[in-house]
């Protein structure tokens, strides 16, 4: 099974650095405000979200768009409205300053698992709970139907103060097909595509606990964060790109490959290192304005 069977556009883990930002959900109002403006974004943005957590000072995503542009896009626009949101209820003025961004090109099956464990751990690896389940703001109970029976209420059948109360703003949500529950959390099964993650774990969900159970956080943690910030030199990505030429074209040297099969490479190479266009066309061999082009779409 390849990832693309299972997405319509690319696939991206994206996440916010707050090691460096003040503390920004202070409540429970807060968490669920995150949780509703996730949803909405995505929904008018036509992003797929598979996974998320939503910590007190940073966020896990793990969503499909058209290309780069447009996931960078959905965070902004995110972040923009959170930066509203805490303006208005703390005073606080650029929230949103100090906290980095980080967008990971996901596109094998093993890698979105990889990444759906790695989200749904983080508070558990916070030792913020103890459990998955007892932690409220994350997918972790849209899969597998582990979403506790309740009354759930699409969000454009509120009117006047209670649709503004749980949106926070005067948005046009006709039409819209997200649900919230009586308590006014985000029912996740109504935005969260837990489709798409169940069949990747064969819709099994001991395959889905077992990969849980067995992520490896640190790992994960250098290949989400810290991997795709560090600059990497010539002879590092040719070596890189060696290896994903040989796993992608049954063994296959980086010179054995068509321009059309390094064309496939580029824009793995570009999200999972610090490279650049020149440098991406040096070790491929391409002309720049081709791997522009590639890196466009």
């Amino acid at each position: 099974m390849e990832l693309n069977d299972l997405i319509n556009g690319n696939c991206y883990h994206i996440c916010t650095n707050g090691q460096q930002a003040p503390l920004l959900m202070k409540d429970d109002e807060d968490y669920k405000v995150a949780c509703i403006y996730l949803a909405l974004v995505a929904w008018k943005l036509n992003v797929d979200v598979f996974a998320y957590i939503v910590m007190s000072n940073h966020v896990h995503l793990l969503v499909a768009c058209k290309n780069r542009q447009e996931a960078e896009r959905f965070l902004k626009v995110y972040k923009q409205k959170l930066a509203l949101y805490f303006r208005h209820k703390y005073g606080m003025r650029k929230s949103m300053k100090g906290i980095s961004d980080c967008i990971t090109l996901v596109d094998t099956i093993q890698y979105f698992r990889n990444c759906v464990a790695y989200i749904l751990r983080n508070a558990l690896c916070a030792k913020v709970c103890a459990r998955l389940e007892e932690y409220p703001w994350s997918s972790y109970s849209a899969y597998f139907s582990r979403v506790k029976k309740s009354n759930h209420r699409r969000l454009d059948s509120f009117v006047g103060g209670q649709r503004r109360n749980l949106i926070r703003s005067n948005d046009d949500i006709s039409g819209c097909p997200i649900c919230v529950c009586e308590d006014g959390r985000i029912s996740d099964r109504s935005f969260v595509r837990f489709d798409v993650v169940e069949k990747a774990f064969n819709n099994s969900n001991r395959s889905f606990l077992y990969g849980l159970g067995t992520c490896n956080d640190a790992k994960m943690e250098y290949e989400f964060a810290f991997r795709p910030q560090i600059r990497v030199n010539d002879m590092d990505l040719l070596a890189v790109a060696e290896q994903l030429a040989s796993s992608r074209f049954s063994g296959k040297s980086l010179a054995d490959l068509s321009s059309s099969d390094k064309c496939k490479m580029i824009k793995y190479l570009y999200f999972n290192n610090k490279t650049s266009v020149p440098q991406l066309s040096r070790i491929l061999g391409l002309p720049r304005e081709i791997v522009a082009q590639v890196l466009s779409y």
